[in-house]
């Protein structure tokens, strides 16, 4: 069961819980995904920098091939229990994945 951690996060704003998808080495499959959740008895969402920050520090992030999102001051969900997984660079930009204990 993955536990949370305090998030420290690097000069340009990235972080990973040292147990997030350890196993896996590179992009993995939904069934993969689904797979590992159960294992960690955790539930996940995201949270995109691109609907949580404004529009003029998404803009500069995307027009300026920027790998910097320190300035993403990430709103936790108003749910109780959510902790960070993972903040990382997607398709669309950063992402943050939340966890949250699976409550029988």
């Amino acid at each position: 069961m993955i536990e949370a951690l305090p998030v420290h996060r690097d000069a340009n704003g990235w972080w990973s819980h040292p147990e997030h998808l350890s196993e896996f080495n590179d992009e993995i499959t939904e069934e993969q995904f689904s797979d590992w959740c159960k294992r960690h008895q955790v539930e996940t969402k995201i949270t995109y920098m691109e609907s949580d920050v404004p529009v003029d520090v998404f803009d500069a992030y995307m027009e300026d091939d920027q790998v910097d999102c320190s300035a993403w001051e990430i709103h936790y969900p108003a749910e109780p229990d959510w902790f960070i997984l993972s903040i990382h660079d997607a398709e669309d930009g950063p992402v943050c994945i939340w966890g949250r204990r699976v409550t029988s």
